[in-house]
């Protein structure tokens, strides 16, 4: 059986990108010891589907096609950094600001890829939030100060989302949208 890599996503209007990137490239970093994303692929995952049979994949599309994600006018703000892990750091990461609306998103998505069998539910609460940069090296978290300090506040506007496919390369994720979705 043939399967695939998937996630949903929502993903990040390139100049709020770019904006994003050019700071973040400022700061004193151990750069040498980051895999950073690269700027086009910058997202907020909303579902990690894993390996999924490429039978389940119309049924999946077709799920979240008929779930009510509708929505004028939705407006995140980017606004702090995160480093996941501590103790022995192994991501970068920017939160949002708690939004109502992309939680009660996530649980809808949740509820009706459940009730297909198309997907686990999550019993972690969501916490959104953007993948900058990946620690590929042993690294203390004093040496993210910089990071951690980083003032940041821009927003961004999503007016859809995506299911997506992620082939792992030796040069890191290659990402496939394989279907649209407005909010």
């Amino acid at each position: 059986m043939n399967n695939a890599r998937l996630f949903i996503d929502l993903p990040v209007e390139p100049a709020v990108a770019k904006q994003i990137f050019k700071e973040f490239d400022k700061l004193d970093l151990p750069w040498s010891k980051l895999k950073t994303t690269k700027v086009n692929q910058l997202h907020i995952t909303l579902k990690f589907l894993g390996d999924t049979s490429l039978e389940k994949i119309p049924e999946i599309i077709n799920v979240l096609d008929s779930i009510d994600f509708k929505a004028e006018n939705l407006e995140l703000e980017i606004n702090k950094p995160l480093v996941f892990n501590n103790n022995n750091p192994r991501v970068l990461t920017l939160g949002l600001k708690d939004h109502t609306d992309i939680g009660y998103r996530c649980a809808s998505r949740d509820q009706g890829l459940d009730d297909a069998g198309l997907a686990h539910k999550e019993t972690r609460r969501f916490t959104a939030h953007l993948t900058l940069a990946r620690v590929k090296q042993a690294a203390k978290l004093e040496e993210f100060n910089d990071f951690v300090k980083w003032n940041i506040q821009t927003f961004f506007s999503p007016t859809y989302f995506e299911l997506q496919e992620s082939k792992l390369t030796k040069l890191g994720p290659d990402y496939t949208v394989l279907q649209t979705f407005d909010l």
